[in-house]
């Protein structure tokens, strides 16, 4: 890893909501999830976090020989995202070990 990967560090951006990343389509065998709203799903969001993780990271690491893997989450939405809106996402690294 580089010396700028520090604690503080942050990345935000913003991510148009498709409709392959909806509710029915988490898992497409599950049937109790196709009746459900198409919005983005949990499941999705916290691969999006990772996803917005993975970015702020690569810079600070010999990528992709050196990765990162989250291993818990803290995650906050204030209202469910139909598809075609906009989220906001931002990450802060708390903590190298």
């Amino acid at each position: 890893m580089k010396d700028s990967l520090k604690p503080g560090l942050t990345f935000a951006f913003q991510y148009t909501v498709p409709e392959n990343t909806t509710v029915p389509y988490l898992f497409p065998e599950a049937p109790e999830f196709q009746i459900m709203p198409t919005v983005l799903a949990t499941g999705f969001m916290v691969g999006l976090f990772e996803w917005a993780c993975i970015k702020l990271l690569t810079a600070h690491l010999d990528w992709p020989d050196e990765q990162s893997v989250g291993t818990g989450f803290t995650l906050n939405h204030l209202a469910a995202t139909p598809s075609g809106l906009t989220v906001n996402v931002k990450v802060t690294l708390e903590k190298v070990e």
